[in-house]
């Protein structure tokens, strides 16, 4: 299966590098803007770069399919068992991230993928996947510990005890245990998820096809402004006789 973010990576990586330092300096500040330089600084917990590793009973499964699971579990196995990572999974497959991390939760629960070492990565597939909701998630990622989410959660019973509504989020920021920066983040994270990503075939070809295109889009290019030289020329050829008729 071609990898489409690689055809991606690649496009990029082949352009000059005048380009790719401004790739690279237009996305480090709209990530930094986005997530905060801190953020952008922790690689280590980019859950999509992450590469779920499947287990024996996962690789079981995948062969014999005893429990009849749907096929999307099946794909996702497969990937995983190809070394692929989160993004390569999502994006070969044409899922949304909320969608890829449903299926990923799903396998860890029946434990045909290991459980991540990192807390934050974990955090993430559980409440991307919607197992979590946002208070477990930002207990998981250490932002609160379990006595001021149960504070906050008792909190939270009271306010909508009357006429209005309060969303956790909100009560969590009112009691001063997060900023809106971080509850904003995470809110962002989620709606993001949401969001399909289709890359365009043709940036699945080989670099010495995209090398053609673009020499074939030069020479269309070309044959235009040539074309519009022609028509110049007739146009001050068709001036210059109606100039002598009028004499």
């Amino acid at each position: 299966m071609t990898n489409n973010l690689e055809a991606l990576i690649n496009t990029i990586l082949n352009a000059p590098a005048w380009v790719k330092e401004v790739i690279y300096s237009d996305l480090k500040k709209h990530l930094e803007t986005s997530f905060g330089k801190e953020a952008v600084n922790q690689e280590e917990n980019f859950y999509t770069i992450y590469a779920p590793e499947i287990t024996y009973k996962g690789k079981k499964e995948l062969e014999t399919h005893e429990h009849g699971h749907e096929m999307n579990i099946y794909k996702y196995l497969a990937g995983a068992n190809n070394g692929q990572r989160v993004v390569d999974i999502t994006l070969n497959n044409f899922w949304t991230l909320e969608e890829s991390s449903r299926y990923l939760a799903y396998c860890l629960k029946n434990e045909y993928i290991h459980e991540p070492k990192n807390p934050v990565v974990s955090a993430s597939i559980y409440y991307l996947g919607s197992e979590i909701r946002l208070g477990e998630y930002v207990k998981r990622i250490n932002l609160i510990d379990i006595n001021q989410l149960d504070d906050a959660l008792r909190k939270q019973k009271e306010l909508n005890a009357g006429s209005s509504y309060h969303k956790l989020g909100e009560v969590l920021i009112e009691m001063g245990l997060i900023v809106n920066e971080d509850i904003v983040k995470i809110l962002q994270i989620k709606d993001e998820s949401k969001k399909r990503f289709m890359l365009s075939m043709d940036l699945t070809k080989s670099q010495g096809t995209a090398q053609v295109n673009f020499k074939e889009l030069q020479e269309k290019i070309d044959k235009l402004a040539k074309e519009n030289s022609i028509l110049k020329e007739k146009l001050r050829a068709i001036f210059n006789i109606q100039n002598k008729s009028s004499k």
